[in-house]
């Protein structure tokens, strides 16, 4: 220790590294701005006293651009995704003694101009769902080498961001290898926005997982709409009102196979016993319908825990992380 008392101080790094935390919840800590007195700020004064760290060079690495702020762009509030993603988030950010600013843009304009103004306020990092079709590159890159920048979801225009995206093949594999063991042979597919990368992915691997599992579909049942209750009950009625119908039905969205299964309702035919539903972001409807619904969960912890980690690296690394999804299976798609 002698020794370490006669070199030049330890960096704030140099602490963070040692107490396995990041340099801002160091601030944090030894500033007195972090209230709780938990195992990690326990960490940060053990390691600031190990290594002769002082309170003043904390002050000093205190007058740099750390605004403890994490800045989320979502295209809205009430989407099941960007509410998934919302409710995952905030409670992590808030636990490490940290404020998330929201911005919300439907339109790729309204978008970029929530990216520049959370980047005006100098947030310690940025975390962007992209709208159906926005290319949001240009002011990605503009503020890419001093704002830590996660793009979560959607297509990657920017190669000097982060992204973060779920895995869609495992998830479209995993809808109709489930539907093929409850005897299955032949389903439909109602998409989400023809524009979105998201939607035209999908629809493409619905396809590829439909054939490599032996069943069976038809162009005129699967079309792309809007993610919305009454897009889902008018396919619905238009479908099962024409000849021949599908045994079962996968939505892009909860909302639209809650408008399905409200349609099959009113049509006399029951679920699961005539016709099998699944939707997707497993959002709280699913598990309030009669009866419940099967849906695909996004992995939200693992995407706010890997968005966190890469906004912690730092600008200038840009990474794209994969996650896969999971299948919750109700009693919208079982045998009975």
């Amino acid at each position: 220790m002698a020794n370490r008392a006669s070199k030049s101080p330890s960096s704030i790094l140099e602490v963070a590294t040692l107490a396995n935390v990041s340099t801002a919840t160091v601030s944090r800590v030894l500033s007195g701005r972090r209230a709780k007195d938990d195992d990690i700020a326990q960490r940060v004064r053990k390691a600031a006293a190990e290594l002769n760290y002082s309170v003043n060079y904390a002050a000093s690495a205190l007058r740099s651009d750390v605004t403890n702020t994490i800045g989320l762009v979502i295209p809205s509030a009430t989407d099941s995704f960007s509410a998934g993603l919302l409710d995952a988030l905030e409670p992590v950010v808030d636990s490490d003694s940290r404020q998330l600013l929201l911005g919300i843009g439907e339109s790729e304009a309204m978008q970029v101009d929530r990216v520049e103004s959370l980047c005006s306020r100098k947030v310690d990092g940025l975390i962007v769902v992209t709208s159906a079709g926005a290319d949001l590159s240009e002011v990605f890159d503009r503020h890419a080498d001093g704002i830590p920048i996660v793009q979560v979801g959607g297509r990657q225009r920017s190669f000097r961001t982060d992204m973060v995206s779920i895995d869609e093949n495992t998830a479209m594999e995993a809808i109709i290898g489930h539907l093929a063991d409850q005897g299955v042979e032949s389903v439909a597919y109602l998409a989400g926005e023809e524009i979105s990368f998201e939607s035209a992915e999908l629809f493409a691997m619905f396809h590829t997982q439909v054939r490599a599992a032996g069943l069976t579909t038809q162009s005129d049942w699967n079309r792309f709409g809007d993610c919305t209750v009454r897009r889902g009950f008018d396919c619905t009625i238009r479908l099962f009102g024409e000849r021949g119908h599908p045994d079962a039905v996968v939505c892009a969205d909860d909302t639209i196979a809650f408008g399905v299964m409200m349609a099959l309702h009113a049509l006399g035919m029951s679920v699961p016993e005539d016709i099998k539903v699944v939707g997707y972001n497993d959002s709280p409807i699913a598990s309030a319908t009669l009866p419940t619904m099967t849906s695909v969960r996004p992995p939200y912890d693992r995407i706010v825990s890997e968005s966190l980690r890469l906004i912690e690296a730092g600008p200038g690394h840009p990474s794209h992380v994969s996650l896969p999804p999971e299948l919750v299976v109700r009693v919208s798609s079982t045998r009975r």
